[in-house]
């Protein structure tokens, strides 16, 4: 395991069980439900704690290093699909939930809005997490306000970030992973799912993430707006949160 590993997975840990937890009791019947985890890893299946049949669920990334990276091979069968990174292979409505976990902020924003489309497309019920732009420590390279910074300034500081000397990537690593990054404002979200329901995931007081639940069709599911908080939006609440 590198060093950045070791450093950012007792974090990445807490919010991945507590976003686990979330999901469960949002999706309270998801043990029986076909899962399409939409640019996902195996890795994220075998640290979120969720108790779902591994048959169930479909992997679909452009990237099978991606996949398979630190991930646990002989646990379980998840089916994973190598595709374009546009068009999802797969009848319309073929899952009951998909899931697609600090993904899209990695998606050209041209491109973006017929992604939502798809999932919207291949799935039942839409569940996508994005880090948002906001808040002000960017967490793809453990640096504050370096995305709130002209891109090409934010590009010459992320090499003296956390993760560019702890994990120590290549020129064309740092090149493609800064560039191929881009966080999400919250208007952006609103014109991605105009329809669905955007809640909160908060760090220090603050909007941490987007947690956004999107629906095909009318499905019932364990998700309501607390009392006094906007229609679309609500904060999430949760025993490990502030």
């Amino acid at each position: 395991m590198s060093l950045w590993h070791q450093v950012i997975g007792p974090i990445t840990r807490h919010f991945r069980l507590r976003r686990g937890k979330f999901i469960h009791q949002t999706f309270p019947g998801i043990a029986s439900m076909r899962i399409c985890d939409l640019g996902g890893s195996r890795h994220f299946w075998d640290k979120i704690e969720l108790p779902i049949p591994r048959e169930k669920i479909t992997i679909y990334n452009v990237d099978d290093g991606e996949v398979q990276q630190g991930a646990n091979l002989s646990a379980g069968d998840i089916r994973t699909i190598i595709y374009d990174g546009r068009h999802i292979p797969a009848p319309d409505q073929s899952f009951d939930l998909l899931i697609c976990n600090s993904v899209i902020e990695h998606v050209p924003p041209a491109q973006r809005a017929a992604l939502a489309d798809e999932m919207r497309r291949v799935s039942k019920l839409v569940f996508c997490q994005t880090p948002a732009w906001s808040f002000p420590f960017e967490p793809h390279f453990l640096m504050p306000v370096v995305h709130w910074l002209p891109r090409k300034l934010g590009y010459l500081l992320i090499h003296v970030s956390p993760w560019r000397l702890l994990s120590r990537p290549d020129a064309p690593t740092i090149r493609n992973y800064f560039w191929g990054t881009q966080l999400l404002k919250r208007a952006e979200i609103d014109a991605l799912f105009p329809k669905g329901e955007i809640i909160f995931e908060k760090a220090l007081g603050m909007v941490k993430s987007y947690y956004v639940i999107d629906r095909a069709r009318q499905v019932s599911v364990v998700s309501a707006p607390a009392p006094g908080s906007p229609p679309r939006s609500r904060p999430l609440h949760s025993p490990s949160s502030a």
